[in-house]
């Protein structure tokens, strides 16, 4: 559970004005908790971008808050309406967010204890979704289609990938432009979901702001690239909007209508160009 405070004052708010307070509802998430917050403040003093910074951690750990990462949420149609300028600022910066986690030494405190990719226990999940529940809203060419996925991501689990420290979960409804700053400020948050893994997953859902935006955030990254690292990465974005679609049935996540929007636009097994 997420509660947000704005116009906090007096001494308790350190002088935050706006602050965001978590409050883990299961076991996993309340252990990792403490963890997140060393993690990231491991991060924040090589990173340009705003991160969630925790400033207000009690003894016990059973929540913790940090300022707001300020901005408006970045969704395609705000891309698509800044100036050049800002597009550019804005693919250099998520580009340089991304070099300096997945180039972060995972060797040393506290990263040394971040979890291996959960990819796998969640492609056992989704294959048995797809094997019983999808048949009831999928025609049979889209069942090739969700089989087919299943298998490209199993084939990419059983190849030796680079392995890095990824936030794992890069999608519009965690990051933000703050366009009341000079020059302005790209935020990511929720960093729930981070993990070990290969890095061209932390570029996969970037592709709902389109190909192009894509290939500008990868000119701007100095991590490992090899010419398969954008066709992994479209690959991981098509497992992502299969398990949107499994999300909305199994959980209730997200709309029926954009987990199906979603998978629709990521069904070719062809990574768009243009």
């Amino acid at each position: 559970m997420v509660v947000m405070l704005h116009g906090c004052r007096g001494a308790d708010s350190l002088g935050h004005r706006d602050l965001v307070f978590r409050f883990p509802t299961d076991e996993q998430a309340l252990a990792q908790l403490p963890h997140e917050v060393a993690v990231l403040e491991h991060l924040s003093a090589g990173v340009d971008a705003a991160i969630p910074r925790y400033s207000h951690v009690p003894p016990d750990g059973g929540f913790a808050g940090y300022p707001l990462v300020c901005g408006d949420r970045l969704t395609p149609d705000l891309l698509r309406s800044l100036p050049t300028t800002d597009r550019t600022m804005i693919a250099g910066q998520l580009g340089s967010l991304l070099a300096a986690l997945h180039g972060a030494d995972t060797s040393v405190p506290p990263l040394y204890r971040v979890p291996d990719s959960y990819q796998p226990e969640n492609l056992d999940f989704v294959r048995g979704i797809v094997a019983n529940d999808l048949p009831a809203v999928f025609t049979e060419d889209e069942m090739r289609t969700a089989r087919e996925i299943c298998d490209e991501v199993a084939a990419l689990q059983s190849t030796l990938l680079p392995r890095v420290l990824l936030h794992n979960d890069v999608y519009v409804r965690h990051l933000y432009w703050d366009r009341r700053t000079s020059p302005g400020r790209l935020g990511l948050i929720d960093f729930t979901d981070m993990c070990l893994g290969d890095p061209a997953v932390d570029f996969a859902e970037l592709y709902e702001y389109g190909p192009r935006f894509v290939d500008e955030v990868l000119a701007r990254y100095v991590g490992r690239i090899d010419e398969t690292f954008l066709d992994r990465a479209w690959t991981y974005q098509r497992f992502a909007g299969l398990y949107m679609v499994v999300g909305h049935l199994y959980y209730g996540e997200e709309t029926w209508e954009y987990a199906r929007a979603t998978f629709d636009r990521c069904r070719s097994p062809r990574r768009p160009l243009d």
